[in-house]
């Protein structure tokens, strides 16, 4: 059967969707660093397709704030400066203090499985030091917080901006013992959580949030 527009274009699309994702996990592992030039034809050719698809797949990652565009120079990998982290970090943070609330509200014992079972996930990351594995169960671990919110709009918020700060997260958790304290600052949440306790989910997300910020602070003093 002949291809019609239509599929061209949503093949086309989904081309450049799985080149934005694999694109933005290099950015969080540091394949692709900070003001990094971003050559299109280079990716065409690592991808194996065209150059539409990876300009499409560069334009979704400007508006996830991972790349930017320079006049005369194309994209590089965006290099935040520590207003904007401070700023994007409130957002988040405040997103998750509004889903905790709600989330202590809606609360299963099932929920409760699924945190515990991510947690012992992210334990056994922490014991390899296994950083990109225990992000990853880092991001389920909000997933599912949000999903017992039963907010799509609050969720979808969110993981937008999950991905504008992924790299920045993954910077973060390597450093010194922060993957022990995001666990620890997890299992406070959880336990929280099992308390029906709105206060203390709030209180171990603002500690999360403090240090993350002074870890931050290290690397973009400015």
């Amino acid at each position: 059967m002949k291809e019609t527009k239509k599929t061209k274009e949503m093949t086309k699309k989904t081309i450049a969707l799985q080149i934005a994702e694999a694109l933005s996990q290099q950015i969080a592992r540091g394949i692709l660093s900070p003001n990094e030039h971003l050559v299109e034809t280079k990716f065409a050719e690592e991808f194996h397709t065209s150059r539409a698809p990876i300009r499409e797949a560069l334009l979704m990652l400007e508006k996830e704030r991972l790349v930017t565009r320079v006049p005369h120079h194309g994209f590089v990998v965006k290099k935040f400066q520590k207003k904007e982290i401070h700023q994007l970090y409130d957002a988040t943070f405040r997103l998750e203090e509004i889903a905790m609330a709600k989330a202590v509200e809606n609360v299963t014992d099932r929920d409760i499985q699924r945190l515990e079972e991510i947690l012992a996930g992210q334990w056994a990351a922490k014991q390899k030091d296994d950083v990109v594995e225990y992000y990853s169960l880092n991001e389920k671990f909000h997933e599912t917080i949000f999903a017992m919110a039963n907010n799509e709009f609050l969720a979808e918020m969110h993981h937008s901006m999950r991905k504008s700060i992924r790299p920045l997260s993954v910077l973060n958790i390597g450093q010194g013992k922060n993957m022990h304290s995001s666990y620890e600052e997890h299992s406070r949440q959880l336990d929280a959580l099992k308390q029906r306790d709105k206060e203390a989910g709030i209180q171990a997300i603002r500690d999360q949030e403090s240090r993350f910020l002074k870890t931050l602070d290290i690397f973009y003093p400015s």
